[in-house]
C-alpha cells in the first residue's frame, strides 16, 4: 500500500517498508550505502532492486556504494531490477585507513560506487568526475562515509528541488549532503 510520506523528513523504519510507502515515479535519486555485512547485503541489495524501479521516476537514479568482495553479486542482484547499469565511481580510501580485505589478501584502495538509472536513461544534469575523494569521517559512526563524495555525486546527478532517498541513512551524511544542495 502507498502513502504519501512527507518531504525534507527522515523516517525510522524498516528501509523496504520505508520504500513501499512511497509513490511509484516519484523518487528523483536513491542514494544509498547498505550494510556490507555478509549475512545482510543480498537482501539489502535486494530491497533496492525490487523497489529501485518502481519509485524512481523515468530517467531517476540509484546510486549505490558497494562492496569490491561481493561486487559481482550485487551488480547481478541490480541487474535483474529492471535499471541499467550507467557507471562505476572509484571513491578513494585514505592510505591511512584500515581497508584490508581479508579473505583475498589485498589492501583496498578505493570504493566502488554504482550508478544505475531508470529508463529512458538521461544524461545527468551536469558531467561527474568518476573518481571522488574526501576526508576520513567516522565521528558518528565506524562505517561512515564522507560527505565530500555525497556532496560530489548529488551535485552532479541531481537538481534543486529534486527528492532524494536514502533508504539505509546510517548517520544521516547522504541527507546532510541533499540538504545543504536544497534537495527535498
Amino acid at each position: 500500500m502507498e502513502h504519501n510520506l512527507e518531504r525534507n523528513c527522515i523516517y525510522n523504519m524498516d528501509c523496504a517498508e520505508g520504500l513501499r510507502a512511497l509513490e511509484a515515479g516519484s523518487v528523483d535519486l536513491i542514494f544509498t550505502d547498505p550494510p556490507y555485512i555478509a549475512a545482510m547485503y543480498e537482501e539489502a541489495y535486494g530491497i533496492l532492486a525490487e523497489h529501485g524501479a518502481r519509485v524512481l521516476r523515468p530517467g531517476g537514479w540509484l546510486i549505490t556504494y558497494a562492496p569490491q568482495y561481493h561486487l559481482p553479486e550485487v551488480i547481478q542482484i541490480l541487474g535483474e531490477s529492471g535499471l541499467e547499469y550507467y557507471w562505476t565511481v572509484a571513491q578513494l580510501n585514505q592510505s591511512n585507513a584500515n581497508s584490508v580485505v581479508y579473505p583475498r589478501h589485498v589492501m583496498a584502495m578505493w570504493k566502488p560506487i554504482l550508478v544505475y538509472a531508470k529508463p529512458p536513461i538521461e544524461r545527468p544534469p551536469r558531467a561527474f568526475c568518476d573518481l571522488v575523494s574526501g576526508k576520513r569521517m567516522k565521528q558518528h559512526h565506524p562505517w561512515e562515509q564522507s560527505i565530500h563524495e555525497a556532496l560530489a555525486l548529488l551535485s552532479r546527478f541531481a537538481a534543486p528541488g529534486n527528492l532524494v532517498v536514502d533508504p539505509f541513512a546510517g548517520s544521516g551524511t547522504i541527507l546532510l549532503a541533499a540538504k545543504l544542495l536544497g534537495l527535498q
